[in-house]
């Protein structure tokens, strides 16, 4: 009889996938067997779903109007910042358009701890004329317009997740060999459902808390050395800027959540050996014990325009570690795509040439075939080019596992089945 899967529904049992077993009219558990009657399940109910649990202690807050503090808001973008009086902010470093000096500070969270800033203005700005050089496709007036005595050294909050992970990981899998039946090819494929469960910790999972600033760049710019972190002390603000966090643990946790228990998954996935085919058919991933803290990690900031659009570039203010976006200049491009092209023409005309000399082969027509290669090869080396100018990607949490904290509690691969698929039927021959 037909069976209609339900993997969103989960085994309250052991967490593994559920499908409908029309022979005995119930959701079945393909991992451990388990049944449950059709009136336990709703349109919008699920039986299990992966828990996270996070507590936060509660911080203390700078006095508004501190003496000696000026508060700066941007009418473009929103950010909220603070500086000594001696700082003379007047650009925003989010999105480089000018701040409006409020005329009261309204106080701000104090942060758990604070990373010093290690990278001083001057290597800060070597760093990106560095990130710039040998950029083939970066247009000529770019680095004369970058302005980079803009750049602004910014204390970015962070919220810094530490947790325990408790979870099983469900899989299909296949262990295949080919044989001879005859004169025919055949496949044997053995099905096995596979599941893995283990336990792991993280520290210092870290999360901004600025809506301003786009994500995938404040994950380029980690690790941090977490070992630097230090109590907060207003010394450390002096000839900088701190941004007051808009969001707050609640809002960016989801994205948290989301980093560890794909990094969960991918531990657990590593114990998966000895199989042909590996597909993952459902996951139950438990956060638990879950801690969070407040912290400003230090960041070099510019936002440039070029062309009507702004190109923002963060630098980690401990490590010198660079991200960005980098426009491309559209004849740069087109000039480098056709060098490249002619050089392959030639180059491969060549060798075919030499190939149908001293082999006779004359399958392809040596102009055409050197034509198509060497357009490709112009389309692959314009492609590498291009990915070279946007250098910022998201990353998920492995860095921040904890060495040693892995467990395997569980290990089970059950054969359930072994089918024989045809490869290949040889061709009868016929007598006349």
């Amino acid at each position: 009889m037909a069976e209609q899967g339900y993997h969103d529904y989960k085994c309250k049992n052991c967490g593994g996938p559920l499908v409908f077993k029309g022979d005995v009219n119930k959701m079945v558990c393909e991992f451990c067997d388990s049944q449950f009657d059709m009136s336990e399940f709703k349109d919008d109910d699920r039986v299990r779903e992966e828990t996270s649990d996070w507590s936060q202690s509660a911080g203390n807050t700078m006095a508004a109007g501190e003496a000696g503090m000026n508060e700066y808001a941007c009418n473009t973008c929103g950010a909220v910042l603070v500086a000594e009086e001696n700082v003379g902010a007047t650009e925003c470093p989010y999105c480089g358009n000018p701040l409006i000096i409020k005329d009261t500070f309204e106080g701000m969270n104090l942060p758990d701890g604070l990373i010093p800033f290690a990278v001083d203005k001057k290597s800060a700005q070597d760093a990106l004329k560095n990130y710039y050089s040998g950029k083939k496709l970066l247009p000529k007036g770019f680095i004369d317009n970058n302005r980079m005595d803009n750049i602004n050294g910014v204390y970015v909050p962070f919220w810094l997740f530490d947790c325990e992970t408790d979870g099983s990981v469900f899989y299909k899998a296949t262990k295949e060999r080919d044989y001879k039946q005859g004169e025919d090819d055949w496949k044997e494929i053995r099905d096995f459902a596979v599941m893995r469960a283990a336990s792991m910790s993280f520290e210092k999972v870290p999360a901004d808390g600025a809506k301003e600033m786009d994500d995938a760049y404040m994950d380029s710019l980690e690790p941090y050395d977490y070992s630097k972190i230090t109590a907060y002390n207003a010394a450390y603000m002096s000839g900088y800027v701190a941004s007051k966090y808009d969001e707050d643990a609640n809002a960016v946790k989801g994205r948290v959540d989301e980093r560890i228990r794909n990094t969960a998954k991918s531990e657990i996935r590593k114990t998966v050996e000895g199989y042909t085919t590996v597909s993952e058919q459902a996951s139950d991933i438990d956060i638990k014990n879950g801690k969070i803290t407040y912290c400003m990690i230090p960041v070099w900031m510019l936002t440039t325009r070029y062309n009507g659009e702004a190109y923002t570039f963060a630098m980690n203010g401990q490590t010198g570690k660079v991200t960005g976006d980098l426009p491309v200049d559209k004849g740069a491009a087109t000039g480098y795509f056709a060098k490249i092209a002619v050089i392959a023409f030639a180059v491969i005309q060549a060798i075919f040439f030499l190939l149908k000399v001293f082999q006779g082969s004359n399958v392809v027509p040596a102009e055409i075939g050197a034509l198509v290669v060497a357009l490709i090869i112009g389309a692959i080396a314009l492609s590498s080019a291009k990915s070279s100018m946007v250098s910022h990607r998201k990353h998920e949490a492995a860095q921040y596992l904890k060495q040693g904290s892995f467990k395997l509690k569980r290990k089970e691969d059950r054969h359930t089945g072994t089918r024989n698929e045809l490869v290949r039927k040889a061709q009868q021959s016929t007598g006349a």
